[in-house]
């Protein structure tokens, strides 16, 4: 039986913002001014929300929810030689572009907002007033969607990124849950690897294996050899649980990747 998967990376070394990462938005339901809100999702997120496509902004209302009011993102001008540009709270430029009717109206301390009875197109406003706002999550990972074999996966994340992914704590484990969301098959190549030789699991970055969240009737039991060496795969389905899958299986896969992310505070414009 053939098994197509997806693939998962990890950043090694400084958490990274990345071109190829993914964005976990979060919408906090607590009246804040602009730069509260940006203090508040740099403490508990990542930032106030970046978004950087149409896929992005999309997400974004979903998760609004049709909720009525007006929510902070972290859009600000930046003046430089009595010209205007628009950056992102965490330094980025802000190329994708959704603004409202006769937007932007540019004044000092103005700051963004997505307003609900404009169908969450962008406004800028006083930056002081008191509003809800969405901060987002810089997930490092990456989920590949090509069919490889557990060896090919591996040597193509190397190749081109760090490594298949290592899943070392609750917190990556949710990474994991949330990238797998969007896997168009069943199972995901991790880092995971069983040497049959010592009769263990490992991870193939070269720790052991402590945290762990096997699906029921794989990893705790002897494995079966017969067939050679086993590789560990995530199920996308059934609450993203770890199986053991012999590697004569293609599949899909995920990597990591290093960008140092800068972490300079930007504040409004005053």
């Amino acid at each position: 039986m053939s098994l197509a998967l997806n693939v998962i990376l990890l950043f090694s070394g400084q958490w990274a913002l990345t071109l190829g990462g993914t964005h976990q938005f979060h919408v906090v339901g607590e009246s804040k001014n602009w730069t509260e809100a940006q203090k508040y999702c740099r403490d508990k997120f990542t930032d106030l929300a970046t978004i950087e496509s149409q896929g992005e902004m999309d997400t974004v209302r979903t998760i609004i929810n049709g909720t009525v009011g007006h929510f902070w993102i972290g859009l600000i001008p930046k003046v430089e030689n009595n010209t205007t540009s628009w950056i992102w709270s965490d330094g980025s430029h802000a190329s994708y572009r959704n603004w409202n009717t006769g937007q932007p109206n540019v004044k000092a301390n103005y700051c963004g907002e997505l307003r609900s009875e404009d169908a969450y197109r962008w406004t800028v406003i006083d930056c002081q007033l008191l509003h809800n706002f969405v901060c987002y999550q810089d997930i490092p990972l990456i989920l590949v969607q090509q069919s490889k074999m557990w060896r090919e996966a591996l040597r193509y994340c190397r190749d081109n990124h760090v490594d298949l992914v290592s899943v070392h704590t609750v917190e990556i484990q949710h990474w994991v849950e949330f990238v797998t969301g969007n896997a168009s098959t069943a199972n995901v190549w991790m880092g995971m690897r069983h040497t049959c030789a010592q009769s263990f699991w490992f991870w193939v970055s070269g720790s052991t294996i402590c945290y762990q969240n096997w699906a029921p009737g794989s990893g705790t039991r002897v494995e079966d050899c017969s067939g050679g060496e086993r590789s560990g795969a995530v199920q996308s389905e059934n609450i993203n649980k770890c199986r053991d899958d012999t590697p004569v299986q293609p599949m899909l896969r995920i990597y990591p990747r290093t960008l140092m992310r800068d972490r300079r505070s930007f504040k409004a414009a005053n």
